[in-house]
Formats: C-alpha cells, sequence, structure tokens
C-alpha cells in the first residue's frame, strides 16, 4: 500500500512541475510586389507559453469529497506571494450526530506564485462532537501537497494529497474507551471562487 501512495504522490509531483499552456502557431504569409510583380512566400513557426496572472489574493472554496460527513467552507487569504492561509468550518451532515468543527492551515507556494500552481500546507482541526450520551473532541495536525488552478477567471478548482494525525477522547456512560490517537489519509478536492 505505501509503494502504491509514492507512486502516485511522484506522479502527481511530476504532473505539477512539468505542466504549462504552450501554444504552437504555423504561418505562411504571400507578399506580391505590386511594382516589380515579385511574390514572396514566407513560412513560420512560433512557439510560445503562456502563464495566467490574473492577480488574485482570496478565495472561498468547499470540498464536495467531504459532503459524505461535513459540510464545508474554507476561506483562503494570500499574504506574500509564496504564502496564504486559511481559516475554515464545517458540520457534520449525518443524521444523529451534532457539533462543529473548524481547520486553519498554511499554503506555501515554492513557485512563488500564491494561490497558483503546487503548494504544501501545514494543517490542524478540531470538532467537537455529540451523538446522545457520547461526545468527542478530536483534533488533527498534518501536511498536504496539493495543486490549484483556475480553469475559468474566478472559478478555483484545487487537488491535494496528504496525511492526518488524529488525537481525542471520547465521554460516555459506559466508559468503553476514552482516548484514540492515529493516522488517516488525507484527499482533497476544492472548487469555489476566487477573486
Amino acid at each position: 500500500m505505501n509503494a502504491k501512495m509514492i507512486v502516485v504522490l511522484a506522479a502527481f509531483l511530476w504532473c505539477a512541475f512539468t505542466t504549462s499552456a504552450q501554444v504552437r502557431t504555423e504561418e505562411t504569409r504571400v507578399t506580391v510586389d505590386s511594382l516589380k510583380g515579385d511574390t514572396t512566400y514566407t513560412k513560420s513557426v512560433t512557439i510560445s507559453e503562456s502563464e495566467d496572472i490574473t492577480p488574485r489574493n482570496s478565495m472561498i472554496v468547499i470540498n464536495p469529497l467531504k459532503f459524505f460527513l461535513f459540510y464545508n467552507i474554507t476561506y483562503i487569504h494570500k499574504f506574500s506571494p509564496a504564502m496564504a492561509g486559511g481559516v475554515g468550518f464545517q458540520v457534520p451532515t449525518l443524521s444523529g450526530l451534532d457539533g462543529f468543527g473548524v481547520s486553519a492551515e498554511l499554503r506555501l507556494h515554492p513557485s512563488g506564485k500564491s494561490l497558483r500552481g503546487f503548494y504544501v500546507a501545514p494543517n490542524f482541526s478540531y470538532n467537537h462532537l455529540t451523538s446522545g450520551d457520547v461526545e468527542s473532541s478530536p483534533s488533527s495536525v498534518g501536511v498536504l501537497v496539493g495543486w490549484q488552478w483556475f480553469p475559468g477567471d474566478e472559478f478555483a478548482m484545487g487537488l491535494g494529497l496528504g496525511v492526518d494525525y488524529y488525537v481525542g477522547s471520547v465521554s460516555d456512560k459506559s466508559h468503553d474507551f476514552s482516548s484514540y490517537d492515529g493516522t488517516a489519509p488525507l484527499v482533497r478536492f476544492d472548487i469555489g471562487y476566487a477573486w
């Protein structure tokens, strides 16, 4: 299982660093000198790279993959060309489960193009959940590697893979168990609005 995760992560990083938009234009020009009647044919091939430089300083995104467990929304703001930070809020979607959750992350963009492209994001989250007599407050710290892009001027999309370390406590009247900890994979697919 670990070998598959490393291969997927390596492929993801390779795609993140090798993708760019290129445009190839082939052109043939015909010029006729009206005084002499000479005809000149000129062929040229132009290859150019394009980059989205639309300034974006903030994003509001949701992770629809999380909707099976939590409704969620996250606000991310650009602090510098290489760093952005975000805070999020979530509530459970499962019936019989009440509570809330908050999260924070710091996105580090080694390319210096904050809110766009490859990023590494250390993160923290806290949840307080109740179901009948059972109450739990899991917290997590983790790291995520991701890619953020903008298929439209203000439409944001992002993908990320990572791992979280969870720790928490449970209080229930039967006292079956009182604490837990462990790691869990993190998969993120964000869609949202950027400005």
